[in-house]
């Protein structure tokens, strides 16, 4: 008998993502944030968590492209980075999937490069195509935006 995991899904832009419940510390709705001045389009903010300041990356110009500009009530995914919270900007927040193990499939060749990055698996469900992604390589490819653009600008 496989074991299952839990994911907490949501959208950004056309694409349904998924992160592991484990990762996840707290959902947020829309969120007053403070902008950072000159910083990298991929940073959206900082943000107030009950007296904790948090960097808020947008997934959106992470995931699709560091040109896209955000919706209008994005929510707000907070993930556990070896003990330091992170937050991310979604589009919208779904619901918790559970999939076992055994249907956790190997991300497609075919997939958009930006998107392999940070997609560790994908889940199948009948005409429904989850992305699993990868919190660290998230964060990763989040940093990597940030250094690019600070050293463009130098």
């Amino acid at each position: 008998m496989s074991e299952s995991e839990q994911f907490c899904t949501f959208l950004i832009g056309e694409y349904r993502c998924a992160l592991p419940v484990q990762s996840v510390l707290e959902v947020l709705a829309q969120q007053r944030l403070a902008p950072i001045p000159l910083a990298p389009p991929v940073v959206a903010g900082l943000l107030n968590l009950r007296g904790q300041i948090l960097t808020v990356l947008d997934l959106r110009r992470i995931m699709i492209d560091p040109t896209e500009s955000l919706v209008p009530e994005p929510m707000t995914i907070v993930l556990d980075r070896q003990g330091q919270p992170v937050a991310l900007l979604v589009d919208a927040i779904g619901d918790v999937l559970r999939c076992e193990r055994d249907h956790l499939l190997e991300s497609p060749e075919t997939i958009d490069p930006r998107l392999r990055e940070v997609t560790m698996a994908i889940i199948h469900q009948e005409d429904l195509i989850t992305l699993v992604l990868d919190p660290v390589a998230i964060i990763h490819v989040g940093e990597d935006l940030s250094r690019s653009f600070v050293a463009g600008c130098a």
